[in-house]
């Protein structure tokens, strides 16, 4: 028991330190998984119980959460408790299932199942209502996109799917060389395993020569502000809203010119909620428009807190007037604002689990008396559908903070046109850790699989310009108040990948479907006989 136990830590232990912003190096990723997979081979030969896999799966994946998040203690000791301990349960049930498959069904057809319930649960997870994709295999990469630029054909699934398969070639390996196979019997089998490894790396470096960088194309000179304004004085004491806004708008002088078209400024910039009916006569939005008669050509993308009233229910965000009068939202916003009396609303539309959401309220209600989340009370209300912000020639995807780890909902402003994506975000609620380092991370990920440069505007930092190729061309220093400039080329065009989106994990669903429906059915039979 106790050797399966320190096999189990294991792999939890390899998985946390090969990921990103903890020791960074990716490679580990290609063995993690093989002490879990030996100690699965040893509960199926023995006939010991299914229930053993469960467990040592909840202590893996409890372990790689820790490692890899334990950050979130600064925003939310409880929301830690909840992403290690829930997410670990929750993660759990693709690798019982495999367990349960290659039980009931077969060997061949259980360790198909190993790959394809994982890559289906990261399908999952990206969408359903207790989503946190923080941790999908093919994130690793995020600081080695030189051996991914195929992401623009699969996006992060493809990039789990080359972390399993050569896992699963190396457990083969370590199990033919426990039953006696001698080692000159292995030269196939090793083969093979280096063709894995080398062809994909190799299809990435071609890929990477033939990447246009959009050199020749127009361009749109871009202001990124970095304010530094600490965030837990943000919305509760220190400056105004006013001040804070200022003070953003205040940090862009030394970047700003009459050349420049358009003024990033972070996540939630005016934190003050502003009724979107009335948002055109807010004392912020007129200062903001003040700024822009001395710069007539640009425009400014900043984050706002912001709320809507209606006369009945709109949405499962919608909370009743105190006076029983109506309804109201409360939103997480990026505002478009020009010189005129125009301001163009988006509203964020995936939400951080437990801060900024609750879904399955039967469920997470109870626990907004028993937990402090460190967020909003409740569920903001979202946007329905991404929205393009156009200024002159350019169409920027206007991304706020979270939604830059889903691939493929990043993916739809290119299917809409984008050719900028700008990212604004708050980094700084988790200080000096590997959190916002790994937020910026991911970020490089979505530049790949959309060809698309990227204009970061980050609280505390880092603010950045991120290439096609996920490089940062330019950036700033962590916990510094300044600003950095850029004209950045215009890209047309839609990829495989913002295309087809996430379609190997879809098909992976189906096939997991199928899988495990025909796992339920061998177990009822057998009990049945």
């Amino acid at each position: 028991m106790l050797k399966r136990f320190a096999l189990s830590i294991s792999s939890g232990l390899i998985l946390g330190l090969s990921w990103v912003e903890i020791t960074g190096f990716s490679p580990l990723i290609f063995i993690a998984l093989v002490p879990f997979l030996i100690l699965e081979d040893e509960i199926y030969s023995k006939k010991l119980s299914s229930t053993k896999v469960y467990i040592h799966a909840f202590v893996m994946f409890a372990i790689f959460n820790l490692v890899t998040s334990w950050w979130i203690y600064h925003a939310s000791p409880e929301g830690l408790v909840m992403a290690v301990i829930f997410g670990s349960i929750l993660v759990a049930f693709p690798f019982w299932f495999f367990h349960l498959t290659r039980k009931f069904v077969g060997n061949k057809e259980g360790y198909i199942a190993f790959v394809i319930n994982i890559l289906a649960f990261e399908w999952i997870d990206y969408r359903w209502p207790l989503s946190h994709p923080w941790l999908p295999f093919g994130n690793v990469f995020a600081n080695s996109t030189d051996i991914v630029q195929w992401y623009e054909f699969t996006g992060v699934e493809g990039g789990t799917l080359w972390a399993i398969l050569i896992n699963l070639v190396l457990f083969f390996g370590y199990k033919k060389f426990k039953s006696g196979v001698k080692i000159r019997q292995f030269k196939s089998h090793i083969i093979g395993l280096l063709l894995l490894i080398i062809i994909p790396i190799s299809i990435s470096y071609f890929i990477k020569s033939r990447v246009d960088l959009g050199e020749n194309n127009p361009t749109i000179s871009i202001v990124v502000s970095q304010p530094n304004i600490d965030p837990y004085k943000k919305f509760d004491g220190g400056q105004t809203s006013l001040d804070q806004l200022k003070n953003m708008l205040n940090v862009t002088k030394n970047s700003i010119s009459n050349h420049t078209e358009l003024i990033i400024t972070p996540e939630t910039a005016i934190p003050r909620t502003l009724e979107e009916n009335m948002i055109r006569y807010s004392d912020e939005v007129q200062i903001a428009q003040v700024f822009l008669h001395k710069f007539p050509n640009a425009k400014i993308l900043t984050g706002a807190s912001t709320h809507a009233f209606f006369d009945e229910v709109n949405s499962n965000a919608s909370r009743e007037l105190k006076n029983g009068n109506g309804y109201y939202e409360s939103y997480n916003s990026s505002l478009l604002i020009d010189s005129t009396e125009n301001v163009e609303i988006y509203h964020k539309a995936k939400l951080v689990l437990g801060v900024e959401t609750l879904p399955l309220k039967f469920i997470t209600k109870p626990l907004e008396s028993i937990f402090d989340l460190g967020g909003t009370s409740g569920s903001l209300g979202i946007s329905k559908e991404p929205k393009i912000f156009v200024v002159g020639n350019a169409k920027i995807a206007p991304t706020i903070c979270y939604e830059s780890i889903y691939g493929e909902y990043t993916s739809e402003f290119s299917r809409k046109g984008a050719n900028v994506i700008a990212i604004i975000t708050n980094d700084a609620w988790w200080y000096d850790t590997p959190g916002y380092k790994q937020l910026l991370a991911y970020g490089k990920l979505r530049a790949i699989e959309n060809r698309k440069w990227i204009a970061r505007s980050a609280n505390t930092g880092i603010s950045c310009f991120i290439n096609p190729l996920g490089d940062i061309v330019k950036r700033t220093k962590w916990e510094a108040a300044t600003s950095i400039s850029m004209d950045v080329p215009l890209m047309e065009g839609v990829t495989f990948y913002a295309s087809y989106g996430d379609y190997i994990s879809r098909i992976s669903v189906f096939i997991a479907a199928l899988l495990s429906l025909l796992t339920l059915v061998r177990k009822f039979k057998k009990k049945t006989i």
